[in-house]
């Protein structure tokens, strides 16, 4: 394998995976949120390096406290407590000729 065909497959796998990610925090947050944590509390050991640890450490997500509306987490309720919307009365259509023969 030459080395721009190498260079050119690293570049675009950056890329594909930079854009999975983006997409999985975008569109599943509390997932995405999850399997972070996970990955950190398993490199926030004592056999790994303290390079490793404190790296893991600052990856770790923060505790959220109630969400925000539209993450997807649903635990308070909040989301689904929208003002109810005005009835519009339907109004029956008419057509009107315009004149001509």
């Amino acid at each position: 394998m030459n080395t721009p065909v190498l260079v050119q497959t690293v570049v675009i796998s950056a890329m594909v995976g930079w854009s999975a990610l983006f997409a999985a925090r975008r569109f599943l947050p509390v997932a995405s949120r999850r399997a972070q944590a996970k990955l950190a509390d398993a490199f926030d050991r004592r056999p790994f390096p303290a390079w490793l640890r404190a790296a893991a450490q600052r990856v770790q997500p923060r505790a959220t406290s109630g969400g925000r509306c539209g993450d997807g987490c649903s635990s308070c309720g909040g989301c689904a407590t929208e003002p109810p919307k005005r009835v519009v009365e339907a109004q029956p259509l008419t057509f009107r000729s315009r004149g001509g023969g």
